[in-house]
């Protein structure tokens, strides 16, 4: 779990939108967005037309991003980092990298395993 200041957080929040919006193919109606709204996550949600789901949460502590569980928590286990783009390079739009079982397991020190 790699520490991060909220001013660094908040940049790899940025750069980490500007991948899945930008840089990850996607169907062309769909986009990306984030809420601010919990304590503790933001809640990127994933965007098409008229309809709305929760795509991840990334810890606003440390930058750690989680598969969704729910609308409102994310499940256990952290898949990636924000702070570490290599570990959301595979990112693919409909949130398939985020399974454990295809292999993608992070660590907290730049690393997947797995």
């Amino acid at each position: 779990m790699k520490k991060g200041n909220t001013m660094e957080i908040r940049e790899k929040l940025d750069d980490f939108m500007n991948h899945l919006n930008n840089n990850m193919k996607k169907p062309d109606d769909y986009w990306y967005g984030f809420t601010t709204r919990g304590s503790k996550y933001y809640k990127i949600t994933m965007n098409h037309t008229n309809h709305e789901s929760v795509y991840c949460f990334v810890d606003k502590r440390n930058g750690d991003i989680y598969k969704s569980a729910g609308w409102s928590a994310p499940a256990k286990g952290i898949r990636g980092s924000i702070l570490v783009t290599d570990t959301y390079s595979n990112a693919d739009w409909s949130g398939g990298w985020l399974y454990k079982i295809f292999g993608n397991c992070y660590n907290g020190s730049g690393n997947t395993i797995g």
